[in-house]
């Protein structure tokens, strides 16, 4: 999956290769999980959700469902991506895999074994970690993790396993009102 290099706003599919286009950034996002172009650094979304809708790549971050399909023929673990709490997922458009061929999501249940065009293979490349600079004084950094793939580097039944822990820290400052000492009418 990679973005067309004519406008690099569509999604496209294509075989696995090293271009930059190929490499995403995933990252725990509400529910699920926001999928970054690490060339471009655009999000992956959809201006609606119903079949068909093309994928496109855009500034703002969508929070997508990652379900693991089972391939026994190949002895290998892929995903399916999904709109949360949908049956939309990614697809190519109609269940085309020439290169090139645009990304959709679409909503008809198909066995994904046989209808291969809506597998995803991820591929770690490496854990990016980001410094988290905090405002208060006497508090130590913290770091957050986020997980870049690229999907020409898993070895043939090779398998991939991602793992999010998140910890959140509420901060509350109260501040007095201040109150003027001019005349009241």
């Amino acid at each position: 999956m990679d973005l067309a290099k004519n406008d690099y706003t569509s999604v496209v599919g294509s075989p696995p290769c090293d271009d930059s286009v190929q490499k995403w950034e995933i990252a725990p996002l509400g529910a699920g999980h926001s999928i970054r172009n690490m060339q471009t650094g655009t999000y992956i979304s959809v201006r609606g959700i119903h079949g068909g809708v093309p994928v496109l790549a855009g500034p703002f971050p969508a929070a997508w469902q990652f379900i693991t399909v089972k391939v026994v023929d190949e002895n290998a673990e892929m995903i399916e991506i999904h709109w949360p709490q949908t049956g939309f997922m990614f697809d190519l458009a109609g269940g085309q895999s020439a290169p090139g061929t645009k990304v959709h999501l679409f909503d008809t249940q198909l066995n994904p074994v046989t209808h291969r065009c809506r597998l995803w293979k991820p591929v770690l490349i490496q854990p990016i970690h980001h410094s988290v600079l905090l405002e208060r004084a006497g508090e130590d950094d913290e770091t957050s993790s986020t997980t870049t793939i690229n999907a020409a580097d898993v070895p043939e039944g090779g398998e991939l396993v991602l793992v999010t822990t998140t910890t959140t820290r509420t901060v509350v400052t109260k501040v007095p009102k201040q109150w003027s000492e001019g005349p009241r009418a």
